[in-house]
């Protein structure tokens, strides 16, 4: 069972967790009770607590391959270096009363987009020791390119904080445009990187759909909060939404109990590219449709337009794709 692998997983990384990894647990929960007051810290909170747990599974997973190993990809000195010092001067602007400073509001962002970094390093790492295809042709390092998808995510998550908070006034919408900007370049040019540099991995084919996802679906949350429109339009929306999260909810469960029988050399399909690009084109749109407030009815109409468009691929590659996974068996004569 999947659940017992993972339940085993994480006793073995409590068990030989180290005291900079506690300690820096203990920082991340202490900041949060301490820190109530900080506007959205409870969203940039719970990313950093699940990359928590998500590292420490990676570890204990990667002390099964390689159990005389203790000090797996979890102790990185670097990110956790990092995290502890970005902690403290949370800390520090805690104690003198700022609660919502623009040093704190700094460090919060250097925090999560920290663990996220440290997460996949160490999920990546720990796949490649279990099997030495998904990092293959990068001599076992994580690689530009995957690192490049992997700096959209963590910058990524940062929008809806941004869009919701306004941490920076009325600067806060053009900076969460700049980095929307910033992640859809990037979604483009990581695959055309890892071909010219020759790193087409197992592990950049798995990044890219799923930053879009933890791109996507946060901002898509944060639309449904922050958005003016009308209680008919919302519901429409939602509607939209959950055919699209159940779709690739779906397809999430199935990768993480099937990912073997996936057939060697499939990769996204044309409906699935479509899909991606429009999810790009709803991104930029939705960003938008928060910040410019003089256009911001056609940008929604536009927005609720394109989610639309976006369920009905959903369906439509859903049925694709099952289809290229499980092909039919010609009839016997």
């Amino acid at each position: 069972m999947k659940i017992t692998k993972l339940i085993r997983w994480f006793g073995a990384a409590i068990n030989y967790i180290s005291a900079p990894e506690i300690t820096t647990m203990a920082c991340n929960i202490a900041i949060y009770i301490f820190c109530d007051k900080f506007i959205g810290g409870f969203y940039l909170w719970a990313v950093i607590m699940v990359c928590d747990t998500i590292m420490l599974c990676a570890h204990g997973a990667y002390l099964e391959v390689k159990p005389n190993t203790q000090k797996g990809p979890w102790y990185t000195p670097t990110p956790i270096l990092l995290r502890i010092s970005t902690t403290a001067t949370i800390a520090i602007q805690l104690a003198d009363g700022h609660f919502d400073g623009a040093l704190n509001t700094y460090a919060w962002y250097v925090l999560t987009m920290t663990a996220v970094c440290h997460t996949f390093f160490c999920v990546l790492l720990t796949l490649h020791a279990r099997d030495d295809s998904w990092l293959a042709g990068t001599n076992g390092r994580v690689g530009t390119p995957n690192w490049l998808s992997i700096g959209r995510m963590a910058l990524s998550v940062l929008i809806p904080h941004l869009l919701i908070a306004r941490p920076f006034g009325a600067t806060s919408g053009i900076v969460a445009i700049c980095i929307m900007a910033t992640a859809i370049i990037t979604d483009a040019t990581d695959g055309y990187l890892a071909r010219k540099r020759g790193e087409i991995t197992k592990a950049g084919k798995a990044l890219d759909p799923l930053g879009d996802k933890i791109i996507f679906y946060p901002m898509a949350i944060t639309y449904l909060i922050a958005n003016t429109a009308s209680v008919g339009a919302k519901k429409a929306f939602l509607a939209c939404f959950i055919v699209t999260f159940v779709r690739d909810a779906i397809f999430v469960a199935w990768f993480f109990f099937y990912y073997a029988k996936i057939p060697t050399g499939i990769g996204a399909s044309m409906i699935d590219k479509v899909r991606m690009a429009s999810m790009c084109v709803w991104l930029g749109i939705a960003t938008l449709s928060l910040t410019v407030a003089p256009t911001h009815g056609r940008l929604a109409r536009a927005s609720f337009a394109t989610m639309a468009i976006i369920a009905i691929l959903s369906v439509v590659s859903f049925v694709f794709d099952i289809y290229r996974i499980y092909p039919p068996k010609p009839k016997q004569e």
